[in-house]
């Protein structure tokens, strides 16, 4: 028997909401960029940061060392990013774009804004501000 799931009980929740709505970005997001928005935010990161330490930069997103060797090890095995000893401490590793990730950087990118843009059209400029004031209330770094 089909019939409908009855979320009532969630949808007041802000938690949910904002993870419903997270949720639609997250699946179009992969698929007009090719990689997860977490990929994406890393691999930005190494570009903008060369040299870093991975854990520095992961510790940038609130990821842990764990979740941010699993997404390093993703980007660098599709070749756009490269580790290589720390020149400042050798028990780190510095994370640098490979000849393939400058490329390809300038390319995701684009897709990444096209699909923000796709979002942001949905509310008018006042919804924008708005929305964005309010998920920095909520955020408080």
């Amino acid at each position: 028997i089909d019939r409908a799931v009855d979320r009532s009980r969630l949808e007041d929740k802000l938690g949910f909401r904002i993870r419903m709505a997270e949720r639609a970005i997250y699946k179009l997001f992969i698929l007009n960029a090719g990689m997860t928005p977490v990929q994406y935010s890393l691999f930005a990161l190494v570009a903008d940061n060369e040299g870093m330490p991975q854990g520095i930069l992961g510790e940038a997103l609130n990821l842990d060392r764990a979740s941010t060797m699993t997404v390093m090890d993703k980007i660098e095995k599709a070749g756009l990013v490269e580790r290589r000893k720390s020149l400042e401490d050798r028990r780190r590793h510095a994370m640098y774009l490979t000849a393939k990730g400058r490329k390809e950087i300038v390319r995701i990118e684009k897709k990444v804004r096209q699909t923000d843009d796709q979002f942001k059209q949905q509310l008018g400029d006042v919804q924008l501000q708005e929305l964005l004031r309010c998920l920095d209330l909520i955020r408080r770094d």
